[in-house]
């Protein structure tokens, strides 16, 4: 038994500590609506803003702060068919267990926020913020490369895995246990992970990463011309994907606003057969340089972007000595480097391809780059801007949808901004879309997702959910390459870095044109 003294001391301490609590809610009753309030007209400004969406059944918590003033702060989160709770605080966290049961629940219908403020003593409530939770779900994992936004350190690049429907994270490959090289992110066939790749450029442990129904295996990634694989596109349904083989190029300016400019000094076209593990060129041309290659959604095509560049090297040199040449040349007439959009059939059965076509010609106006289909072979989303090859440095980036079977072609207002907007992708099902862009600084390159309607229609754009604001703002690593998933990555963290370091990579047959 405790003394009378210290019970009653106990109790005392009881009370002055739940006056204190009670105290700046103006007599309110802790973490309840307050009776008396005034309202306001306009919805409260959030950060991110969490306004006016459509949003999967199968998102992580959207958690956000308020930014407003007061003193104290009160959200009730409530959908059209009942769940409903009541946080209190400037910064909202939504609990994981309420927020997939709200969803469930309101799929097809909306869910609102309502903030309440406490200024001088005195309650306002702001009108409900709307959001609408759409039936099409999300495919539930995201893979990024994480990396230092000035992009100069290719020792710190890591390839990430982000579950969609909560806040999990893991590092799938890190280049700086293999002294450093540069890893390119990891790309499906359709979405599927268990079919997929990806590349990593060193000079000791280089290779490319193949998945494929189970089995993992690292293959040497080098063409004909020395260079080894860039970007990749697997074929729908074939286990073949094409890729360009690049040779990247990066300039620093001092009095440009455009601070750095990617570049290739060499850039064609290569279909590797992963069953096989052969390697045959697509494209060699000398003075022209394809790079972005893309499957149609129903693989009856390949697009990808050509640019034209007459520069002054001896025809007699080899690739790598051309491109050795030119560097200097092209690093002073950078300005003059358009890729027009390109495309060209595709035989599956002879896995033969057809004779390049323009779809856009880039003139000396625009560069057109990274097309990407639909998954039903209906749209195409590309990228333009005034010159260059590498969307995420260039301000001036859009995003642009052409319908491939009516030959409409505008640009994504409703989701494009003043900044860079760039690479871009689709879940499985063709309905969610996803694309980097700066829009919030200028500076680190974010993930943000829209609702594509079956007639290309985009929704108001969110960025990828965090734990809590305050995350969302002290991230300092760049998004890079964003793609959906429609399940975990095979492996992870120190087995993939283990296998890159000691696996031999696999000999990979050249063939000829």
């Amino acid at each position: 038994m405790f003394p009378r003294s210290i019970h009653r001391l106990s109790a005392l301490l009881a009370l002055a500590f739940g006056a204190a609590l009670a105290a700046p809610l103006a007599g309110c009753r802790r973490c309840a609506l307050p009776d008396d309030c005034e309202s306001l007209s306009g919805t409260p400004v959030i950060f991110p803003d969490y306004t006016s969406l459509t949003i999967p059944p199968n998102i992580a918590p959207m958690n956000f702060q308020i930014e407003e003033e007061g003193e104290r702060f009160l959200t009730e989160i409530a959908g059209e068919n009942g769940e409903k709770t009541l946080l209190e605080g400037k910064c909202v966290e939504i609990g994981a267990k309420f927020w997939r049961k709200l969803l469930e629940a309101n799929a097809g219908k909306k869910i609102f926020f309502s903030v309440y403020v406490c200024r001088g003593g005195a309650w306002r409530r702001y009108s409900p913020i709307e959001n609408s939770v759409s039936p099409d779900r999300i495919d539930p994992f995201l893979s990024y490369r994480s990396i230092e936004p000035g992009y100069i350190f290719s020792d710190r690049v890591r390839l990430v895995e982000r579950s969609l429907e909560s806040f999990d994270t893991r590092t799938f490959f890190d280049s700086t246990a293999l002294a450093g090289g540069c890893a390119n992110c990891h790309t499906a066939q359709r979405n599927d992970p268990k079919r997929s790749l990806f590349h990593y450029r060193h000079k000791d442990n280089g290779g490319t990463m193949i998945f494929w129904d189970g089995r993992v295996k690292k293959v040497a990634n080098t063409a004909r011309s020395g260079f080894v694989l860039g970007y990749a596109s697997w074929h729908p349904t074939l286990p073949v994907f094409i890729s360009s083989t690049n040779s990247f190029q990066q300039i620093f300016h001092s009095f440009d606003t455009k601070r750095i400019e990617v570049f290739d000094s060499f850039a064609d076209l290569v279909l590797y057969d992963a069953e096989n593990q052969t390697l045959k060129p697509v494209i060699e041309s000398d003075g022209l340089f394809e790079t972005f290659p893309a499957w149609r959604g129903d693989g009856s095509e390949v697009y990808f972007c050509r640019a034209r560049l007459k520069t002054s090297e001896d025809p007699k040199l080899s690739r790598k000595e051309a491109r050795n040449a030119r560097l200097g040349e092209m690093t002073a007439r950078y300005r003059e480097i358009h890729f027009s959009l390109m495309k060209m059939s595709f035989d599956p059965q002879k896995r033969r391809f057809g004779s390049p076509q323009t779809v856009f010609d880039a003139g000396d106006q625009y560069s057109y780059l990274y097309p990407v289909s639909s998954p039903d072979g209906r749209f195409l989303v590309y990228v333009r801007q005034d010159y260059g090859t590498m969307p995420i440095y260039h301000k001036e980036s859009d995003l642009w949808l052409l319908d491939l079977e009516t030959g409409a072609n505008r640009p994504m207002s409703e989701i494009n901004s003043d900044d860079v907007d760039g690479f871009h992708g689709w879940d499985s099902s063709g309905r969610w879309m996803l694309f980097s862009t700066r829009r919030e600084d200028g500076i680190f390159t974010r993930t943000y997702f829209t609702h594509f309607g079956p007639d290309g229609t985009c929704t108001k754009p969110f960025p990828l959910p965090m734990a809590t604001a305050e995350k969302a703002r002290q991230d300092r690593f760049a998004q890079s390459l964003p793609k959906m998933l429609t399940g975990p990555l095979p492996a992870a963290g120190g087995k993939m870095n283990w296998k890159m370091r000691h696996a031999k990579p696999e000999p990979t047959k050249l063939l000829d044109p």
